[in-house]
């Protein structure tokens, strides 16, 4: 029969020459064993180790020796098989075969005679039979009936193992048994003490492979009274344990492995991390393997894009734990856990046991249990907070959620764009890139965008870093080629929105104090020219956003470096560009459905809230001034407006009670704003022109009375018969809480049944 010689990513190796752990020593021990074993005599021989470690190598290796030294060799891998009679089936035919194979000829009646026992044990007829004798006996006793086909058969003193030993001479038949921890658990001690009582044959060697802790827990777990080593030394004559990998095989292993599967790699990028690498020659592998699967990702980066001690952590940690790697990247988790902004900083006692108390809950969160990985992925953790760079997340990334664009698709596009500057080539390529990437093109323009913005940022750093004018004009350069295509991504692409617009604006305000040099001033020119521009074509209602970020209640803080001129020229300038845009799309809210309620969520629509409730906005000003108030009057037909209207007049009135409900307009402007009495007497007006029921006209009294002592007009807030009445229904009210001398006279100076009602 000849070896088995699968191949793949997980196979066992089959030669010497591909043996990095020194397994072939090992099994060489294990053969001098078998051969020094008497011919009559028969052998059980277990290999112990934990998966991975190179068991099943071990069988491949010994199997070579013992073949190429005549003996007859087969394998019986049992794991896959979860039912007794087909396990001596399986075991019998792999034995014919075999023999037939090294030309041992033997008899196959024993076939009959299995079918035959087997026929019977699942006839009708003794169907409930069976099943009360395994009640009373047990199973195992009962499918020794299937069993004993095959052990008759194979009789200690029959023909059939005569004939055997015969044809064998002073050779032996090895059976490898490999995975047998894997197998089902109820087969496990049967099949043991079928090997120990039923199969201790002459010239027969069983090399059994397997982790000695799974099978002693599976024995104890079947019958509480074995103890597990004891029962395998009873059963087995040698033992032999896997020694540990050493570091000098484990890096052997590495670079082969790399060589192999992804060479790629820098060989040199494992010694930073080689003491963090799995022992397990398996893991170990299978972990070189992640590597080789992201290198579609990692070819699409420039060799000094890549931090490979980041890589290689990333790695090791989502081999460990996927669920637990999918929730460091969740949110700011990995920020919270591996602490990437205080990678250098000298950590406290307190700090590591805070670190240590939040890892811990968030393995105990997904369901992480075992100490073994607990303490693994705690390794890591431990690790990349002291090695990892803050370039970290980028590469964990690299895995799950790969970026659309790398620096080096686009120092390829602008190299191309750089010879042909147009708008065209730069649709053409997020359109082309979309497709090869699988992506929607949404996500190509953000991470293009992102791109642009951030090697500009680059290079004017480098310019303001340079040494010799001509270098820094160089950087400048560039810097304003990437102006011009940001400049056409915006324009020509019409890819412009809020975001995109403030990290332009933040890049420029950053800078606007460098302009010493003329290339510098040119520069801060250009980049003024390019946010009036972008603002000039920018929709009202995207204005409405951009405003947000040009409020005077953001315009920087004084730092001292003589900057605060310049950028309240720049925001003025873009203020005043996009602001009337923004307040005339502000006046949409006024005809919407629900349209003011929906102002008055915090945080949202600063901008709308800006140009209707702030004193200096567009709308208190010219054409846009009697549009504002128009729309107002509207609502006395328009029951929509008149709505909003009314939505109105309760937000500034809760604004001047509450201080903040209108986010950044205080009160110190609603107060001002009140100071307009055409404004205040137009809202008025709409908001009390229909009639008000008859619970709601205390809260129109009072938000009145809160606008009179803001120091509006009370002229131009002129009380309606139904609130005039209803005032003096409350007056009379208190009168006789405070007069209760007669219940007649107060009677007598209550207010009629109709006033009331009304």
């Amino acid at each position: 029969m000849e070896a088995k010689t699968t191949k793949g990513y997980d196979a066992a190796e089959v030669l010497r020459q591909e043996d990095d752990l020194d397994r072939w020593r090992f099994a060489s021990e294990i053969v001098d064993v078998i051969l020094a074993t008497p011919p009559e005599w028969s052998a059980r021989i277990g290999v112990f180790g934990k998966w991975g470690e190179g068991k099943s190598t071990v069988l491949r290796f010994a199997e070579t020796m013992l073949r190429e030294k005549g003996s007859v060799v087969f394998t019986f891998s049992p794991w896959a098989i979860q039912d007794w009679n087909d396990l001596w089936e399986s075991f019998g035919s792999d034995l014919s075969e075999a023999l037939d194979t090294a030309g041992i000829q033997i008899d196959h009646s024993w076939m009959k005679m299995l079918k035959s026992s087997t026929k019977w044990l699942e006839s009708t007829g003794v169907q409930q039979l069976a099943e009360n004798a395994a009640g009373y006996w047990g199973k195992e006793k009962l499918y020794n009936a299937a069993f004993g086909a095959l052990s008759r058969w194979l009789k200690y003193d029959g023909d059939q193992v005569r004939m055997i030993r015969e044809k064998l001479g002073g050779q032996r038949l090895v059976v490898l048994i490999d995975d047998l921890d894997r197998c089902a658990p109820e087969l496990i001690p049967q099949l043991l003490l079928s090997l120990r009582e039923l199969l201790d044959l002459p010239g027969f060697t069983f090399i059994l492979a397997f982790d000695d802790e799974v099978i002693a827990e599976s024995l104890v777990h079947k019958n509480p009274a074995w103890v597990g080593s004891i029962f395998l030394e009873k059963i087995l004559d040698f033992r032999f344990h896997l020694p540990e990998v050493t570091a000098k095989q484990k890096e052997r292993l590495t670079l082969k492995a790399i060589t192999k599967y992804c060479n790629f790699v820098p060989a040199e990028s494992i010694k930073s991390i080689q003491d963090l690498l799995p022992s397990n020659p398996r893991k170990l592998k299978s972990l070189i393997r992640t590597l080789a699967a992201i290198k579609p990702q990692l070819i699409r980066h420039d060799p000094d894009e890549l931090n490979w001690v980041d890589i290689w952590l990333a790695q090791m940690l989502r081999l460990e734990s996927h669920r637990f790697f999918e929730r460091l990247l969740k949110g700011k988790t990995l920020d919270a856990e591996i602490s990437l902004y205080e990678l250098h900083a000298k950590r406290s006692r307190n700090k590591q046991n805070d670190e240590d108390a939040s890892l811990r809950g968030l393995m105990s969160e997904i369901g992480i249990e075992e100490p073994a990985l607990i303490i693994r992925i705690r390794q890591l953790a431990i690790a990349a907070r002291a090695r990892a760079s803050m370039q970290f997340r980028y590469m964990c990334e690299l895995a799950l959620r790969p970026h659309t664009v790398t620096w080096k698709e686009f120092r390829l596009l602008n190299e191309a764009w750089q010879e042909n500057r147009q708008p065209a080539l730069l649709n053409n390529w997020i359109s082309q890139h979309a497709i090869d990437r699988a992506v929607n093109t949404e996500d190509v323009e953000t991470e293009l965008f992102e791109a642009m913005i951030g090697r500009r940022n680059q290079l004017l750093g480098s310019a303001a870093e340079a040494n010799s004018v001509l270098e820094a004009e160089s950087q400048l350069q560039h810097a304003g080629a990437l102006l011009e295509m940001i400049g056409q991504f915006f324009l020509d692409l019409r890819k412009l929105n809020a975001s995109r617009f403030q990290k332009l604006y933040d890049q420029a305000a950053y800078w606007i104090g460098f302009r010493k040099n003329p290339h510098d001033r040119m520069q801060r020119e250009e980049e003024e020219q390019m946010l009036l521009r972008t603002l000039a074509s920018a929709s009202d209602e995207l204005s409405v956003a951009i405003l947000e970020n040009l409020l005077p209640d953001v315009w920087d803080i004084d730092m001292g470096d003589g900057t605060i001129p310049l950028k309240k020229s720049l925001r003025e300038k873009c203020y005043n560009l996009v602001a009337p845009k923004a307040a005339k799309a502000s006046l949409s809210f006024l005809m919407q459905v629900d349209g003011m309620r929906n102002l008055s969520e915090r945080e949202r629509f600063r901008g709308a809230k800006h140009c209707l409730f702030d004193p200096n906005s567009p709308l208190r000003k010219g054409d846009l001034r009697n549009e504002f108030l128009a729309l107002i009057r509207s609502g006395l037909d328009n029951h929509t407006v008149y709505v909003n209207v009314r939505d109105y007049l309760q937000m500034l009135v809760r604004g001047l009670q509450r201080g903040t409900e209108i986010d950044f307009v205080g009160n110190e402007k609603l107060t001002e704003l009140l100071q307009d009495d055409e404004f205040v007497r137009c809202l008025w007006q709409t908001a009390t022109s229909r009639e008000i029921q008859y619970r709601m006209q205390v809260s129109f009294i009072q938000a009145r009375q809160s606008l009179i002592d803001a120091r509006a007009s009370e002229d131009a807030l002129p009380l309606t018969e139904e609130l005039n009445a209803r005032i003096l229904e409350e007056e009379w009210r208190e009168a006789a809480k405070d007069a209760p001398s007669s219940a007649e006279s107060v009677s007598l100076n209550q207010p009629s049944e109709s006033v009331s009602k009304n």
